[in-house]
């Protein structure tokens, strides 16, 4: 393999660098990934073209009706260039974002440690994560967060309220919180918070299977999956369900060491080409990556919101071994981009090569196919019913569908559709009465609030396609042992 002299320990292949919890999870997106490549300017830029840019600049800076951020206008500037290349990859970072991106490589932030949701424009809290200083002061499930230090949160979007929330550690933050019809004041202290991107479980259908959700991949993705194998064996476990669902990727280096641990010495992990040069070979090797080894029984679960590291695994898995993946076609993300520090003002993220499976497949926009589709029911992907719009007779759009969907997985009797016909009315009607509402048969207000905490508790307590995973895994074994 041909060596590539790193300027950071980054190779980052990802698809966001902020955690958005809605109903099912959406994508996430970004990437990065770092090395030197000593390219020469094929057209640089010459005294004429800067003296174009120098131009505009103070043309601004003199005739503008308003006063005007040096700052801000090279960082447009900046942007600007990358934007022209049209690659939604590619992008110049600011400070802010530079850092958000770097807290995900390191695998912690500093903040209060809530994950959230934006619902009909309000920050509602999923969870707090625990023994942080959110659970500590009592911050609960659908509390909601009207205001921090006095701003109000409302309408803004995750960003603007990530950058609120988050702040250095040490300082506090005081938030107005509604809890069901009251409202507290609660002061907490930021802290840093650890990212856990590997958890594990036992499986309630069979104790000797064990089920591995992977999250993402950064810093400290490869120890933690070891800690988890380690504490599932020790209880027993026998086989995995490797879950690599939504997960949107991240540092290569990790992606390569857990492949690893399902390969042998030589096999290929993965192959990187830069445009019309070389293609570099990524093989599995212990010396390399690490000696440990997972030897039992396995199969790997994906969906449409697996993509670029878990891509990579995933193929590497279905082009090496026999075990089988499973779920939904992957999102097919196939380029890496390396991240440099551009000046002061932040870093320059820019799409640089391609990734390509053991077999040299490029899977980008098309995803890894599974070797076994398992299908989920539409309320998987169901959309937030909007509060203060309405839904009503004679509709039909992607909203409807997913009404049809929420209350057909709730056994009212509608079938799935995207009209909003007689059906719907009654079903909503005696999902109303069924809920003291008033019975108006539309949605809207606390019907669509109501709907979607009924949704949300749904996909949080069942989840069909890791069920029809394990049951799989279960069979696999079962005719292994008879074997």
């Amino acid at each position: 393999m041909t060596d590539k002299r790193l300027k950071r320990p980054l190779i980052w292949l990802m698809v966001s660098v902020v955690t958005l919890i809605t109903l099912c999870l959406p994508l996430q997106t970004a990437e990065g990934f770092n090395w030197f490549t000593g390219q020469e300017i094929e057209e640089p830029l010459t005294e004429k073209d800067l003296q174009k840019l120098i131009e505009v600049y103070n043309t601004i800076q003199t005739d503008y009706i308003e006063e005007v951020d040096k700052k801000q206008l090279l960082e447009g500037a900046l942007k600007g260039m990358v934007q022209a290349l049209e690659d939604p990859y590619s992008e110049y970072l600011n400070t802010d974002e530079s850092d958000s991106l770097n807290e995900t490589v390191e695998g912690e932030f500093t903040g209060i440690g809530v994950q959230f949701m934006m619902e009909n424009g309000q920050v509602k809290v999923v969870t707090p994560i625990e023994g942080t200083p959110a659970a500590e002061v009592g911050i609960q499930p659908n509390d909601v967060i009207l205001e921090a230090d006095g701003t109000e949160l409302s309408g803004m979007d995750t960003n603007e309220v990530v950058r609120i929330i988050r702040g250095e550690e040490g300082t506090t933050i005081k938030l107005k919180v509604q809890r069901g019809s009251s409202v507290i004041d609660l002061e907490i202290t930021r802290a840093r918070i650890p990212i856990i991107t590997v958890t594990g479980e036992v499986a309630e259908a069979d104790p000797s299977a064990g089920v591995v959700k992977i999250t993402q991949f950064n810093g400290t993705t490869y120890d933690e999956l070891l800690e988890v194998i380690d504490d599932l064996r020790q209880q027993n476990v026998t086989s995995f369900v490797f879950d690599l669902r939504n997960n949107p990727g991240g540092l290569l280096d990790q992606a390569l060491r857990i492949c690893n641990l399902f390969l042998e010495d030589g096999q290929m992990i993965m192959h990187i080409e830069e445009g019309t040069g070389p293609v570099y070979d990524y093989p599995a090797s212990d010396k390399e990556y690490g000696e440990s080894q997972v030897t039992e029984p396995y199969v790997v679960l994906v969906n449409k919101g697996s993509a670029s590291a878990s891509e990579i695994f995933a193929a590497a898995i279905q082009e090496n071994t026999d075990a089988l993946v499973l779920g939904n076609q992957t999102f097919g993300k196939g380029t890496v981009q390396t991240i440099t520090n551009a000046s002061e003002l932040g870093e320059l993220k820019l799409t640089s090569a391609r990734w390509l499976t053991p077999n040299k497949h490029w899977i980008h926009g098309e995803g890894v196919a599974v070797d076994e589709e398992i299908e989920v029911h539409p309320i998987y992907q169901s959309l937030v019913m909007q509060a203060d719009e309405i839904l009503n007779f004679g509709m039909r759009n992607e909203f409807v569908a997913s009404l049809r969907a929420v209350l057909n997985q709730l056994d009212y009797d509608v079938e799935l559709g995207d009209l909003y016909d007689e059906s719907v009315v009654e079903a909503v009607k005696a999902f109303q009465t069924d809920h003291q509402l008033d019975p108006t048969g539309e949605v809207t207000g606390e019907t669509a609030e109501k709907i979607n905490q009924l949704a949300r508790e749904y996909i949080q307590t069942h989840d069909e396609q890791l069920d029809a995973a394990i049951e799989r895994l279960l069979e696999l074994t079962e005719q292994d042992q008879a074997a």
